[in-house]
């Protein structure tokens, strides 16, 4: 993978990882405490079951052999007494252990539900500037696919930590009774496995987050084969192969190096398991030999044998639970970084009222330039726009109208100059009663497949509106036919995607777009942005006489019939104001408004 894509991701440091794991225990206790200690009290049992097993058969075996020499009723019935105290050791670890899948399914949904949410709202309070950054995307994109997997891996690998700690001291403790040597080869037989996952873990983390980009490009493309919204172009140019083709491409390439980072860590586990394994044989020979020369019991060597399979097993798997957390704490510090990064700060105004209640919207020398973008979008704007203003913005594409729009709506802040609503400044403003003084219509508008009910209401954040609002602000957008045409009226749900969901054309969900900007009638500045692009003639009329007396009207047209009644017209060149005036002003200053009027005027005149 491309060394750019994984610039972004740095692994956190030593106590980086310590703060993170911390962090993240303390979000599981917090989200579900009772399960947590549950779960920790099953881990400590399941832990020293194995040792008391391996004791237990000792005492077992010697006991077998003790009944078969002497042929004593009491030595039966002792040994007898030891196969109970086995039967009932594992039954309590096989119960034990179904227990903990339960509690640890219950704590995974849990603990994936609470992360997602830290995830959305973090999504919801970040800035438009920082969403629509193309790393904090990718960020959002591995936070999302891991929310329920690795914080969970993370703190089930924690608690393995310490279940197979538990398990390896207790059966050290056994081996160390017999010789300190024994100790040594569990440690030495686990080593090789461990260094190896150690190695392909960093590996493994760099190329599953380099490959992200691809993989939102593979699931762009499956998204341009299978939507119904995209089907017509597709089937007409018949471009569906030449997708699938790139599909098969970036799937291939992706599916190829994933296969060579398999096969080369398949390879090494098999070579360094038969370190391990070997470790493990020649201590057992000791032990059988050490037996044969009747130094230790059948019993003991029972024990010692078992002991050093489990311990072998179990530093193994206390290992591995270390190199996962490695991995872990990789991903985990994906979504603390998301979840770190710093929100735009909300200076609320301390009253109600602004300093200059009607002064209306004022940009003074505002200028914003994208990031990664060398020209600015906007070049020292400055306009006033009095309450009660009907305002015009034009300009050919790319000459920063859009961009406008959303720094007049607070969705960007200015690189340099100010924006001032009524006298206050806009980021000093509360962000529901900014929108609360503005109805918006954006230009790519959204198009929810929900209700039309919904589709409406959005335009006051889904609040509970009555029907008869909803139905005026239909007809302000000019969808009051189309409630009266469909099934369930409000209530109809949009979109083929859903059972029973009715498709809308272009022109219809602009409608219920503009009639969303309506909703909010104490709104005092409706901005529309291109708002009749996809509407027939009849229904571009109806938008024109339109009765928006009282209130503030940004209008941006490409059609520049739509604002010849405008009283100030901005008119937008390479991100600056080049004329300004009303309709017969700038008509009569022949200049660039002119010209592109006159050359609209002729296209709809010519036979």
């Amino acid at each position: 993978m491309e060394a750019d894509e994984t610039a972004n991701i740095t692994p956190p440091t030593f106590t980086e990882g310590l703060n993170q794991a911390a962090r993240t225990l303390n979000l599981v206790w917090q989200q579900a405490w009772g399960l947590t200690l549950i779960i920790a009290i099953l881990t400590i049992i399941i832990a020293l079951l194995p040792a008391a097993a391996a004791y237990v058969s000792k005492l077992l075996i010697d006991g077998i052999l003790a009944a078969m020499d002497t042929g004593l009723e009491a030595d039966r019935n002792t040994a007898l007494f030891w196969v109970a105290i086995e039967a009932l050791l594992l039954a309590c670890l096989l119960a034990g252990k179904r227990m903990m899948l339960f509690f640890k399914s219950r704590l995974h949904a849990e603990l994936g539900f609470a992360v997602n949410l830290q995830i959305l709202n973090k999504s919801q309070n970040l800035s438009l500037q920082q969403i629509e950054d193309p790393q904090v995307q990718q960020q959002l994109v591995l936070a999302r696919q891991h929310a329920a997997n690795r914080p969970y891996s993370l703190i089930n690998r924690l608690f393995s930590v310490g279940q197979y700690t538990l398990t390896l001291l207790s059966v050290s403790v056994l081996l160390f009774d017999f010789s300190a040597l024994l100790v040594l080869l569990v440690v030495a037989g686990g080593l090789p496995l461990f260094l190896g996952d150690l190695f392909f873990a960093g590996t493994a983390f760099r190329f599953y987050t380099g490959r992200t980009p691809q993989m939102r490009e593979r699931s762009y493309l499956e998204g341009l084969i299978t939507s119904e919204a995209l089907a017509s172009e597709r089937l007409h140019y018949q471009s569906g192969p030449e997708l699938l083709k790139r599909y098969k491409s970036l799937f291939t390439n992706l599916y190829d190096k994933d296969m060579s980072l398999q096969a080369r860590r398949a390879w090494a586990q098999t070579l360094l398991g038969f370190v391990s394994s070997a470790v493990f044989l020649g201590g057992k020979i000791w032990i059988v030999l050490t037996t044969i020369s009747a130094i230790i019991s059948l019993g003991q060597m029972t024990m010692l044998v078992g002991l050093l399979k489990q311990g072998q097993a179990s530093l193994t798997s206390l290992l591995a639970s270390f190199n996962g957390i490695v991995e872990d704490l990789l991903y985990v510090s994906n979504l603390y970084a998301l979840l770190d990064l710093p929100e735009a700060e909300i200076i609320a105004t301390p009253s109600l009222v602004p300093p200059k209640p009607g002064a209306g919207l004022s940009l003074e020398q505002v200028s914003f330039t994208y990031p990664g973008q060398y020209k600015p979008a906007l070049d020292k704007i400055s306009f006033a726009i009095p309450a009660g203003t009907r305002v015009g913005i034009v300009g050919a594409n790319g000459s920063g109208k859009t961009t406008l729009i959303k720094i007049l709506t607070g969705l960007y802040l200015p690189d340099s100059g100010s924006v001032s609503l009524d006298g206050l400044p806009l980021e000093e403003w509360d962000p529901v009663l900014r929108a609360a003084r503005m109805g918006v219509m954006f230009q790519p508008f959204n198009r929810y497949k929900m209700t039309v009910r919904d589709n409406i209401a959005a335009g006051m954040a889904f609040a509970d509106i009555k029907d008869a609002d909803l139905v005026a602000a239909a007809h302000k957008g000019l969808a009051g036919d189309l409630l009266n045409d469909l099934p369930d009226g409000l209530d109809t749900r949009l979109s083929k995607r859903f059972m029973g969901g009715r498709e809308l054309s272009g022109g219809q969900w602009q409608r219920l777009a503009m009639a969303r900007a309506y909703l909010n009638q104490s709104a005092d500045i409706l901005i529309l942005d291109e708002p009749t692009s996809a509407m027939d003639p009849m229904a571009e009329a109806q938008f024109m006489q339109q009765d928006r007396a009282g209130k503030t009207s940004i209008l941006i047209s490409h059609r520049l019939s739509n604002i010849r009644y405008a009283d100030l017209i901005l008119v937008l060149d390479k991100g600056k104001i080049v004329e300004t005036g009303s309709h017969e002003d700038l008509m009569a200053q022949n200049g660039l408004y002119a010209t592109l009027f006159n050359t609209q005027a002729e296209t709809y005149q010519s036979p």
